[in-house]
């Protein structure tokens, strides 16, 4: 496994295989920045007993990298589909790093990000 570093900027702007989350549904492969915005704005109307894909995860993952209880590295996989890199693996990890970082959590507290090429 290769790992490189991952800046915050490049996770945000980096597609995913998403085009619908969370019951929003859409044409285009979403980003991980454009679904941390869905999540943000759906994650107060979703049950947690009407969340089969275990969407609401998130919320753990934050409060584990938040509260440094996330010890090891954030690894991202990406992969090519039709000449496009996607994350494929860790989106939901992902956004919980961006929201941490939009809350207001130091870099420095929470797990290093790095992407496996």
């Amino acid at each position: 496994m290769a790992l490189r570093s991952l800046s915050p900027q490049e996770l945000a702007e980096t597609p995913t295989l998403l085009s619908s989350f969370m019951g929003r549904a859409g044409g285009r492969c979403k980003t991980v920045g454009q679904l941390l915005r869905i999540y943000r704005e759906r994650r107060i109307e979703l049950d947690p007993g009407e969340d089969p894909h275990d969407d609401l995860r998130v919320d753990r993952f934050m409060e584990d990298m938040a509260n440094e209880r996330w010890r090891e590295e954030l690894v991202l996989r990406i992969g090519v589909f039709g000449g496009e890199r996607r994350v494929i693996d860790g989106t939901h990890r992902g956004i919980a790093y961006l929201a941490c970082l939009e809350d207001g959590v130091s870099a420095d507290r929470l797990p290093a990000l790095h992407v496996d090429c």
